[in-house]
């Protein structure tokens, strides 16, 4: 029986020999893999560190001395840097809207008109929308991490108002009436300890309890402050992409298959161009593609409320996730030999692109360069195109961009996997 183990064990060996390009994948997803996420969770950890601050857009409009206290004890925080100006121009409001609009950036920083007024006083202006502090982000931006963030801001201004206002209150406690008390008398000593204790319980529900400025989150959906996504709206689209490619392996894996089990050489000798057979054998699973998105967006519909925004945009930019989809597909197939090849390269396509485009990690949390490389997967252009209709609110005019680069990669994928394939 040993031997018998042994020489089966040998010829398994033998075959996976044969298919170095297989065997080399089972080494190289793993550790690639673990490379990219590394990467790119590095900066779920190290973004809001000294090593990699986190970068907000500064607009004031307040232009008071308290504003800009307050902005200096806000850039002495570690890991925040706020960046004053673009091209050495002042942003203004407008500005740092249209940046996060475009997704340039993900969030600004707004000191409005009255804040340093309203920080004197040392009442919140609740109601009043010149008074106060604003963060306008990109909708997309994950809810924990704002509120964290809101909470480092509200800490340095309730701080800067309770500097303002101390100096005062201490010199009114400290006031006592010259005509009746002298100084050194162990009246007055007891009149001033008395002032600075009723001062002190003074100081909780008038100071410390209540804000001295109201902090607002604006989030941007088709130019207008509405409320923030839900997790539905954000994970329902990166779902959706990640379950759309995963096709490739399906579509890869049947051109493999009939051409071992010489149904595709069969159907060479029939009368039919070879572009309409290629043609012909996508157009099913570009159907499925379609079912599968329509499928997934119904569920998040149904169960879960989910806001579609609008339809024409939304089916606009399934149709081209479907066509890039498939293009990655016969691509794979064109450069699979066996079908050990093509099951590991679909797989590590399928799951590495999503990683790099944002699927498992927020795009603007990685490294800058892998947000640069993010750029080069349709998975991220897929991504800001369903996050734009979903989440922003936006119409087909504003996802004409997005569809048009995966339209490109579409057809790129097309033209190479047709140059590649091997008709045989």
């Amino acid at each position: 029986m040993i031997r018998q183990i042994i020489a089966v064990a040998l010829k398994e060996f033998n075959v996976l020999w044969h298919d170095r390009e297989a065997l080399a994948l089972l080494f190289i997803m793993p550790v690639f893999f673990i490379f990219l996420m590394s990467l790119a969770l590095e900066g779920v950890f190290e973004t809001g560190t000294r090593a990699r601050p986190l970068k907000i857009l500064l607009v004031n409009e307040d232009q008071g001395v308290e504003a800009q206290k307050t902005i200096d004890a806000l850039q002495k925080v570690e890991g925040i840097e706020l960046v004053h100006a673009l091209a050495d121009k002042p942003l203004t409001r407008q500005r740092a809207e249209e940046l996060i609009t475009k997704g340039e950036v993900g969030l600004a920083l707004l000191f409005q008109e009255l804040f340093s007024e309203h920080l004197k006083a040392g009442h919140a202006g609740v109601g009043d929308m010149k008074a106060g502090i604003s963060l306008i982000v990109d909708p997309t931006l994950n809810f924990h991490f704002l509120s964290s963030l809101k909470g480092t801001i509200q800490g340095i201004v309730d701080r800067q108002a309770l500097l303002y206002r101390l100096p005062r209150l201490i010199s009114d406690a400290a006031a006592v009436d010259e005509a009746r008390i002298q100084p050194e008398t162990a009246i007055a000593r007891d009149v001033m300890q008395s002032r600075m204790e009723e001062l002190l319980v003074n100081l909780s529900p008038d100071i410390l309890d209540q804000p001295a400025v109201v902090i607002s989150i604006i989030s941007l959906r088709n130019s207008k402050n509405v409320k923030r996504p839900t997790a539905t709206e954000q994970n329902v689209p990166g779902y959706t992409i990640f379950g759309v490619f995963f096709i490739v392996l399906t579509l890869a894996a049947s051109f493999i298959q009939e051409k071992s089990d010489g149904t595709f050489q069969r159907i060479l000798t029939a009368p039919l161009s070879k572009t309409a057979l290629i043609m012909g054998k996508l157009l099913p699973y570009y159907l499925v593609n379609l079912i599968q998105i329509g499928l997934m967006f119904a569920v998040g519909r149904i169960f879960f409320g989910l806001h579609l925004g609008n339809i024409p945009a939304l089916l606009l930019v399934s149709l081209a996730v479907a066509a890039a989809a498939n293009g990655l597909g016969l691509l794979v197939a064109a450069m699979g030999k066996t079908e050990a090849q093509v099951n590991g390269l679909a797989v590590l396509l399928a799951i590495i692109l999503s990683a790099l485009g944002g699927m498992m990690v927020p795009i603007f949390v990685m490294p800058g360069f892998m947000q640069t490389l993010a750029r080069f997967t349709p998975h991220a252009w897929a991504l800001a195109g369903y996050h734009d209709v979903i989440i922003r609110g936006l119409g087909i005019r504003e996802v004409l961009g997005e569809t048009g680069v995966l339209l490109g990669f579409a057809v790129l994928f097309f033209l190479v996997a047709l140059w590649r394939f091997r008709f045989d």
